[in-house]
């Protein structure tokens, strides 16, 4: 039997791809950088794929190939024409192009639609291309669990933790000023003045145990030492460069920021551009290469005494309102590595 060679991409007209959704609005201070620096690029909005994209991806044994055009017939791209990828939170299809009495079919056709693009992407990734994002990637590097195993091997200090449902171990902590927090949801429906935020809570191990076994053990419960802090870190780091906000959230009130400074957005929280020292800066670097990541928003505790207490890594985290209130030039250096590898990689 003749061995066919396996197939592959050549790139012809290079383009950048964009994975996002139609109301994320984080692209478009990228978008209109590149767009003055002469990169073209592609965005697919997953949430609008039935409605706005004409999609064909064709397997040979010979051949592999796929088309994105705009049903408007204004932009395309192709297998051959892609470069690089910027997946920046892709969202489930929510709209077929017919509306359907029968929600059930629709929902069907939505569920099949998501299906398709969760196999698109992950084809992506079996190509030469350069990622800020990555679908596989980031769902590892999601886990809270993994994500406090990597800091503590790369030498980061990392606040005691416990993640548990057993209601005897809360009585045998060694420490009582715990922080209290999600997993992984983040809000639910509350009533009709909108969603119940789930914010960290500071409690003590008392106020746990008064809640009693069932409360306890219906719950797989995410408990850290609480740290007094000195101020917060958010570190937005792109390939090789760190951008360092200082959160100055100890001036607030403990339910408008002081705890969990995404509360006091509403209070007059201040962001203020930051040095962080080269050792953090470089264990940033670190986290994200095991990851194999271009991308990441680190967040950190200074303590009194000037540790640098590392607490999460979102991989595909918010930055818009670091440059605009701490003036940090996120977007352009977004533009300039994009507009970089696209250039590294059209000559090809």
């Amino acid at each position: 039997m003749e061995n066919n060679p396996p197939p592959i991409f050549i790139y012809t007209s290079p383009m950048i791809l964009l994975i996002t959704n139609q109301l994320d609005s984080h692209p478009n201070l990228v978008i209109e950088k590149l767009n003055a620096l002469g990169v073209p690029l592609f965005r697919l909005n997953t949430d609008c794929l039935l409605t706005d994209y004409d999609i064909t991806y064709t397997l040979k044994n010979d051949n592999i190939s796929f088309s994105l055009k705009y049903k408007n017939g204004t932009h395309s791209i192709s297998s051959d024409e892609i470069t690089c990828v910027w997946e920046r939170r892709p969202m489930e299809p929510l709209y077929t192009l017919t509306p359907f009495d029968n929600k059930d079919v629709e929902k069907v056709l939505l569920d099949e639609a998501d299906g398709f693009m969760r196999f698109f992407r992950y084809a992506l990734t079996g190509m030469d291309l350069f990622w800020i994002g990555h679908p596989i990637n980031e769902r590892r590097a999601q886990s809270k669990i993994l994500q406090k195993i990597i800091a503590r091997r790369l030498g980061f200090n990392i606040p005691k933790t416990i993640f548990t449902n057993e209601y005897s171990t809360i009585t045998n902590l060694d420490y009582s000023d715990l922080a209290i927090k999600p997993i992984s949801s983040d809000h639910i429906p509350y009533d009709d003045s909108g969603d119940l935020v789930f914010y960290t809570r500071r409690v003590s191990a008392q106020q746990i145990i008064d809640l009693g076994k069932s409360s306890f053990e219906n719950n797989i419960n995410f408990i850290e030492e609480y740290t007094d802090k000195l101020y917060e870190l958010r570190v937005t780091l792109i390939k090789d460069e760190c951008f360092a906000a200082k959160i100055d959230s100890q001036v607030q009130k403990e339910e408008e920021g002081a705890v969990d400074w995404r509360q006091g957005y509403d209070y007059g929280i201040k962001f203020s551009p930051t040095t962080i020292p080269e050792s953090i800066a470089q264990k940033c670097k670190e986290y994200l290469h095991y990851f194999d990541l271009n991308f990441g928003c680190f967040d950190f505790i200074v303590n009194k005494e000037g540790e640098y207490i590392f607490l999460e890594c979102n991989t595909n985290g918010q930055w818009v309102w670091l440059e605009e209130e701490a003036r940090l030039p996120i977007s352009q250096k977004f533009a300039d590595v994009l507009k970089e590898e696209y250039e590294r990689r059209k000559k090809r």
